[in-house]
């Protein structure tokens, strides 16, 4: 009984820490390319997400709210080095710095959808590191950061 116990909880650590090194196996910048900015990745697949710095578009500057666009490039199989991007899409977002929400335009027609600091990655996988770091590259500020649980290497990708 004790050895199954042990094997039941080997196994699980390996698995719990597999989650927080599942990225690791991701190129920071896409190429090389320091405008291609790693999000986040679907490590079962190493399907990678990329934000295209260049792409960065302030549309609505009127503190405390501001809307920022920026395009997000898919690369399947990032994680063996593969480079090619099967899709290129636009996010935009709408902040409120005094209440602390962002929001994602989900249909390009102002159909803004709030995106919780807290919420799920099952509901905001690509969407909410995306608000973030086009938050922080259009004005050098985290937004949701610790709260969302960002640390300071997610924005040291963006040097």
């Amino acid at each position: 009984m004790k050895k199954l116990l042990f094997s039941l909880l080997a196994v699980c650590l390996c698995l719990f820490c597999g989650a927080f090194t599942a990225n690791a196996s991701f190129p920071t910048h896409l190429n090389g390319d320091p405008n291609f900015i790693f999000l986040t990745a679907i490590p079962q697949s190493g399907t990678a997400f990329y934000a295209d710095r260049s792409s960065l578009e302030v549309e609505k500057y009127e503190p405390p709210q501001y809307i920022v666009a920026i395009n997000v490039c898919t690369v399947p199989k990032a994680d063996r080095g593969y480079t090619d991007i099967a899709k290129v899409t636009t996010h935009r977002y709408f902040y409120n710095w005094n209440l602390r929400e962002m929001y994602i335009d989900r249909d390009g027609n102002s159909d803004w959808q709030y995106i919780a600091p807290n919420s799920p990655r099952s509901q905001s996988m690509v969407s909410k590191p995306c608000g973030e770091m086009a938050f922080y590259l259009a004005y050098g500020m985290k937004f949701y950061g610790s709260s969302a649980g960002y640390r300071g290497d997610f924005y040291q990708r963006a040097q």
